[in-house]
């Protein structure tokens, strides 16, 4: 019997599952970006840290050090998303608003906001709606195709579908997507961090305003998390290319040649 190496489809199948939880954990953790900020009269450095939904801030002022939870807020009439640590809803709207005007909001991380319209920020301290949006998409897109990879290659490790979608040509082609995709999402943060000034001001009003801290900003683990579901990808295309290429290079089974035989014999193979 001519082996089927199913081992390889197998493999892949558990790099696939591998690509998922390294997606979610990007999507769901709070280190896209990272900073610690320091200042004269700080005990020792604070920091910031958010991801695409939440993060945390924590000041080192006094003594006791002080934490409080940052929030992703994003108002599409205005095409603008910006971090607030404000504790109600729409203290964090109207300092977006005010931060998307170029206008100074209070920084404290309190339930209102109060607004200062004087000698306006020429650029003003936020991030693009359409670029959060648009890293959103594709990076639930990549989440869809890498647990569609997924089970496939589970199908296919268990037996042989008759549909070329749903048999190796399938899973082959959705880890290319699922690798293209994370890529895509990878770049387009990434270029957007480098070139729109967001490692400046971090689209967060302490940041932006307070002339009196300076700040290191890095992305943080988050996001490298995509090289790996990349990698995992990556990984599946080549186990299925190389199981392809040693079935090919198998010598073929043998083959009994039947004669024609006038007796009716019976022949097991």
């Amino acid at each position: 019997m001519a082996a089927t190496r199913r081992g390889y489809i197998f493999g892949a199948f558990v790099s696939s599952v591998l690509c998922v939880i390294l997606t979610i954990v990007a999507i769901a953790t709070d280190s896209w970006i990272v900073s610690a900020t320091y200042a004269d009269n700080q005990t020792q450095d604070s920091s910031v840290n958010y991801g695409l939904f939440a993060g945390e801030l924590a000041l080192f002022v006094f003594d006791t050090p002080s934490y409080n939870g940052l929030h992703m807020t994003c108002l599409s009439d205005i095409s603008a998303c910006a971090v607030s640590c404000k504790t109600e809803a729409g203290a964090r709207e109207e300092e977006v608003r005010a931060l998307a005007q170029g206008f100074r909001p209070n920084q404290a991380c309190v339930a209102v906001t109060t607004v200062n319209t004087e000698n306006p920020l020429p650029d003003p301290p936020v991030l693009s709606f359409g670029i959060y949006v648009g890293i959103l998409v594709i990076l639930f897109l990549q989440l869809a195709l890498s647990v569609a990879a997924a089970v496939l290659l589970l199908l296919n490790s268990l037996k042989n579908p008759t549909e070329p979608a749903f048999g190796l040509p399938g899973c082959l082609w959705t880890s290319v997507a699922t690798a293209v995709v994370g890529l895509v999402a990878m770049l387009l943060f990434g270029i957007y961090w480098a070139t729109s000034g967001l490692s400046e001001h971090l689209a967060f009003s302490l940041i932006a305003l307070d002339t009196e801290l300076d700040h290191n900003s890095n992305l943080g683990f988050s996001y490298w998390l995509l090289i790996g579901s990349i990698l995992c990808s990556m990984l599946n295309v080549s186990l299925i290319q190389l199981r392809q290429y040693l079935l090919e290079r198998d010598p073929p089974p043998p083959t009994i040649k039947v004669e024609n035989h006038s007796d009716g014999t019976i022949f097991l193979y």
